[in-house]
């Protein structure tokens, strides 16, 4: 498994990627990034997760001078590598979760992140997927013009 930083996969022609903090690695991740794997496969791409470093909600608390407000680690980055390496990923994106990342509008992340950083032809995204931690979940094709752009980029 490959661990990057930032938002390009040298040399990938594209993936399959899912989108998520991924602490603990639960049943329900396992079972998310299994579909990831074998869509992947399917599709001739490789796997990647994008996850983010500090947890957005870790950064919004700090950011309002209420740490306290930070959920507890259940892992640590290691260990959260470690579980994605067992599930069988290709690659892994550690995002900086950050005020620029924060402000970044959802068309902007679609293009400038999915699109023409990680060059994503799949994403898979749970159920409580958002763009913004504290706001109604989302998927990256809820709004008219994602989904114009999703029509071409899912196929």
């Amino acid at each position: 498994m490959h661990v990057h930083r930032g938002f390009h996969l040298p040399g990938s022609s594209g993936c399959a990627l899912t989108i998520g903090n991924f602490d603990g690695v639960h049943r329900g991740h396992q079972a998310m990034l299994a579909l990831l794997t074998n869509e992947a496969r399917h599709r001739g791409l490789p796997s990647c997760v994008l996850t983010f470093e500090p947890h957005p909600r870790d950064h919004f608390a700090h950011r309002a001078g209420r740490p306290e407000l930070a959920p507890p680690r259940i892992a640590t980055l290691r260990d959260k590598l470690a579980e994605l390496q067992r599930c069988g990923i290709d690659h892994v994106v550690v995002a900086r979760f950050d005020d620029r990342l924060a402000a970044m509008s959802p068309l902007d992340f679609i293009d400038g992140v999915l699109q023409r950083g990680l060059r994503a032809r799949y994403v898979l995204v749970g159920d409580d997927f958002s763009f913004a931690p504290g706001a109604p979940a989302t998927t990256p094709c809820s709004t008219r013009p994602a989904r114009a752009w999703a029509s071409t980029w899912l196929a």
